[in-house]
C-alpha cells in the first residue's frame, strides 16, 4: 500500500511539475521605438502569460537579424524560428502576394480590405505550401515617395537617383525599363546610403520613414498614396508544430489581436509620424487633379512591363475584377 502510494504521489509530482520553456526567436525590422515594436514587445509579454512560461517570444527589433532575406534564410535553418514581413519579404514564399502592392491599383482601404478578404487563403495556402505558417496580417497603410527635392511628375521623378529594395531584382529592374535610376538598396543600408549621396530619395511608409529617420535626407514627401503597405508575422512549420497543440490556437489569437489593434490606429499612426516628420523640416508636395491623374496614366501604360514579370498575372486579374466588382 505505501508502495502504491508513493507511486501515486510521484505521478502527480511529474504532472504538476512546469515544462521546460521553449523560445521563439521572431525577428522585426521596425524600430523597436515604433507602434510595431511596442506591440511586438506587449506580444510577447502575452505568450509568456498565455502558456504559463512554457513559450517565451524572444523579439530582435531594429533589423539586428539582418533584411528580410536573411530573416528567411535563418528561419529556414532554425535560427531564427518567426519574422515580421512586408510585401517584399513574402514575395519569397508567395510571389503572388506582391500584386497587391502594384502602385495606384488599389486605392483606398476599404477596397484593400474587400479584395484582401477575397484572397486571404489562397496566399495563406501559398506560404504554407512553402513550410511557414503566416499568424497575422497587417494593413499598415500606404507606401509614398520622399526625395530630397519636391517631386511633381514621373518626368521629375526620373531625374532622382530611387532606392530600391535590393531584395526584389524583378522590381528594381521594372523601375529601370520604366526609366527611372534605381538602385538596390537594403532597409539596413539606405540611411547609409542617403547620408553617402548613393541615393536621393525612397519609398517607404511615413511611419518607418519617421521610425529611422530616413526622411531627413529626404525632406520632400508626394502626396500619392502609391500602393498598400502589407505586413505579416510568419513562423517556420517546424517551430509551430513543436508548440503543444491546445496553446496554439490562443498565441494565434494574441498575434492577430495585437495587429488588429495596429490596423484599427493606423490611419492617426501615420499623421502622427507625418506631423512629426513636418514639425522637423518635411514638406507635403500636393498635386493637382490633373497632375494626379498622370501620375495614374503613367503606372497604367507601366502593366505591359511589369504584369507577367515582376506582379503575377493570375493574381493582377482577380485583383482587377474584385476591384471592378467593388467599384461597381
Amino acid at each position: 500500500m505505501k508502495r502504491i502510494l508513493a507511486l501515486v504521489i510521484v505521478a502527480a509530482a511529474i504532472a504538476l511539475a512546469p515544462l521546460s520553456a521553449q523560445t521563439i526567436r521572431l525577428a522585426s525590422g521596425a524600430p523597436e521605438s515604433s507602434p510595431w515594436g511596442a506591440a511586438l514587445n506587449r506580444l510577447a509579454a502575452d505568450w509568456s502569460r498565455i502558456s504559463g512560461g512554457r513559450v517565451n517570444l524572444q523579439v530582435f527589433h531594429n533589423a539586428i537579424a539582418g533584411d528580410e532575406q536573411d530573416v528567411l534564410r535563418k528561419m529556414r535553418i532554425g535560427q531564427i524560428q518567426a519574422g515580421v514581413f512586408t510585401s517584399v519579404g513574402m514575395e519569397a514564399l508567395a510571389p503572388e502576394i506582391m500584386a497587391l502592392s502594384m502602385p495606384v491599383l488599389i486605392q483606398s482601404d476599404e477596397e484593400l480590405d474587400y479584395v484582401f478578404d477575397h484572397l486571404r487563403e489562397d496566399l495563406e495556402a501559398a506560404v504554407a505550401r512553402n513550410r511557414f505558417q503566416v499568424l497575422g496580417w497587417s494593413k499598415g497603410g500606404w507606401v509614398y515617395f520622399f526625395t530630397s527635392r519636391s517631386v511633381r511628375s514621373p518626368a521629375e521623378l526620373r531625374q532622382i537617383r530611387l532606392a530600391a529594395s535590393a531584395e526584389n531584382p524583378e522590381l528594381l529592374q521594372a523601375f529601370r525599363v520604366m526609366g527611372y535610376q534605381a538602385f538596390p538598396v537594403t532597409q539596413t543600408e539606405l540611411l547609409t546610403s542617403l547620408n553617402s549621396g548613393m541615393v536621393d530619395g525612397f519609398y517607404a511608409s511615413p511611419i518607418g520613414a519617421a521610425g529611422f529617420q530616413w526622411f531627413a535626407r529626404a525632406p520632400y514627401m508626394l502626396d500619392l498614396p502609391v500602393a498598400p503597405f502589407l505586413g505579416s508575422v510568419v513562423i517556420s512549420d517546424r517551430a509551430w508544430s513543436s508548440i503543444p497543440a491546445n496553446l496554439r490556437p490562443r498565441l494565434k489569437a494574441a498575434v492577430e489581436s495585437h495587429i488588429s489593434r495596429l490596423d484599427s490606429a493606423v490611419r492617426e499612426l501615420e499623421e502622427d509620424a507625418i506631423s512629426v516628420m513636418r514639425n522637423h523640416g518635411l514638406q507635403t508636395t500636393e498635386l493637382s487633379a490633373a497632375e494626379r491623374e498622370r501620375w495614374f496614366a503613367e503606372f497604367e501604360r507601366s502593366l505591359d512591363l511589369t504584369v507577367g514579370r515582376v506582379f503575377d498575372e493570375r493574381t493582377y486579374r482577380a485583383i482587377q475584377q474584385l476591384l471592378d466588382e467593388f467599384r461597381g
